[in-house]
């Protein structure tokens, strides 16, 4: 028989109290005022500044290539066996250092010989005019004495001496050069190449290649400019307005592919007479000092030229100015602390600011269909711009601005931002913390956990923490024990042993 089991009925808020407490909340909601406040939000903080007002120049900035003002291959003049080399691989050198030497003992025997060639003639000439002023002197006292015939005769060897002899003394130049040649020396200063030639080796007139020199300073670099660019130039050089490049007076700047800046100055000196049908450009070419021979020949770089007169410009930070698609704006703090959208025309970057100019030019169409161009002022010195906080505001609300310094909004680099963390922490007296500065434990330091310690051993500790049950003390035995242990085996003693232990 069944035990009777008696069914009790919950009501329903017991079973589902959560949503009978969440109705109740929306009564009192419900019940409560029919016109709620509405929520008073303080206004957005936004930084703000002036603009910049500066005389700046445009630029534009073209890629070339350095190249040495002189570049020779050193070539043997003579031919004849290596004996010599003067100079290391990559040595600078001056005009006529000598750099190698050739066997000169047969062009120094041609040298010996064209020497008495040029003496045997010289006495050669002199017998002969003597022999021609004895036939003159003789004609001049007693004319019948000696014919004329005789006379041209000896007039012939006079002359025929003084050809010989100066055939011989062109001998004995060529032979001198020949004998000078077997020094190689430099033509120019420079800094050589390696030697391609080893001593030992036959060396044939104009035909080896012995080392190559480069001059080092000053250095051209060359460079092509669009055609757009030059039309745009050449009409600021006809104006007066620039000067021409051939006046070498047109700066330039010169950046290596190492870094940004353009730290060498130099000026323009070469335009090309033709533009590039092939291009649509034309040669140009500037030079640079390179005192300190930091140039090589060869080197990728980047010219920067002014392409404009100075002008007055105003500058606001490059991260102020935005652009959506079709014109760039910045957002601009009125008199009423609001927000107003204000289309302007941007230039070129100066030194991480932007150019903005004061007015800017709208093409409008007229009554009549034709189009008409306005001006409207964009920016002005006194203007507000935001330069901070523009993610937090849109056009027209009420914002509290902060004035701040727009040289200030520059971007700041993580080298930088870690000196200002460096200096503030000594400043401070508090050494700055360095990774993996932490003294590893010295071993067998950790102190032994105490029996019953509530906190765990450390995980790579010297000393290991015993545990609990190694370090609860055993139960001492009693007399009646110990007496009774002494008259029983040794096996039931050690089986009491261990139930006592357990």
């Amino acid at each position: 028989m069944r035990p009777m089991t008696r069914e009790t009925t919950l009501p329903a808020c017991s079973k589902y109290p959560l949503v009978w407490l969440m109705a109740g909340c929306g009564l009192l909601v419900a019940c409560g005022d029919k016109n709620p406040k509405a929520v008073v939000t303080t206004p957005p903080v936004v930084e703000v500044a002036h603009p910049i007002e500066r005389t700046v120049t445009d630029y534009e900035v073209f890629t070339g290539e350095t190249q040495a003002v002189q570049s020779v291959n050193v070539t043997a003049r003579v031919t004849g066996y290596l004996t010599k080399i003067n100079f290391r691989d990559g040595q600078d050198v001056k005009a006529n250092d000598i750099l190698f030497e050739i066997d000169d003992r047969p062009y120094k025997a041609a040298l010996e010989q064209a020497k008495g060639e040029v003496e045997y003639n010289q006495a050669n000439l002199l017998t002969a005019q003597a022999q021609l002023d004895i036939a003159l002197k003789t004609q001049k006292d007693n004319p019948a004495a000696i014919s004329k015939l005789e006379i041209n005769k000896r007039q012939g060897l006079r002359d025929e001496a003084q050809g010989s002899l100066k055939a011989s003394q062109a001998q004995l130049a060529d032979a001198q050069l020949n004998y000078d040649w077997c020094k190689v020396r430099s033509p120019i200063d420079g800094r050589t190449d390696r030697h391609f030639v080893d001593v030992g080796n036959l060396v044939t007139a104009d035909k080896t290649k012995l080392t190559n020199i480069v001059s080092l300073a000053p250095m051209w670099v060359y460079f092509y400019v669009d055609q757009r660019t030059v039309l745009k130039i050449r009409e600021l050089v006809l104006g007066g307005k620039l000067p021409s490049a051939m006046s070498n007076t047109t700066p330039a700047e010169l950046g290596l592919a190492n870094n940004n800046e353009f730290p060498f100055e130099g000026y323009l000196d070469f335009v090309g007479n033709q533009v590039q049908a092939d291009t649509g450009s034309i040669w140009v070419r500037g030079t640079f000092p390179n005192t300190d021979h930091r140039l090589l020949s060869g080197l990728f770089a980047r010219i920067r030229v002014p392409v404009s007169p100075p002008y007055e410009a105003l500058l606001v930070a490059d991260a102020a100015v935005s652009i959506n698609q079709s014109e760039y704006y910045v957002l601009v703090v009125d008199e009423n602390d609001e927000v107003v959208y204000r289309p302007v025309e941007v230039g070129q970057v100066q030194d991480g600011f932007r150019q903005v100019l004061p007015q800017r030019q709208v093409s409008e169409p007229g009554k009549e269909g034709e189009t008409t161009t306005k001006t409207y002022k964009a920016l002005s010195p006194t203007d507000r711009v935001i330069v901070r906080g523009m993610q937090r505001v849109r056009s027209g609300i009420k914002v509290s601005p902060k004035l701040v310094d727009m040289v200030s909004q520059l971007p700041v680099t993580s080298s930088t931002k870690a000196t200002e963390a460096e200096s503030a922490s000594t400043t401070k007296g508090e050494p700055a913390s360095k990774p993996n500065s932490a003294a590893p434990a010295k071993p067998n330091s950790a102190a032994p956990a105490k029996p019953g310690s509530a906190a765990p051993a450390k995980p790579g500790s010297a000393a290991p923490a015993k545990t609990k049950e190694a370090s609860t003390p055993r139960p001492k035995k009693n007399s009646a024990d110990a007496s009774a242990s002494k008259n029983e085996p040794s096996e039931k003693v050690e089986e009491k042993a261990k139930k006592t232990s357990s």
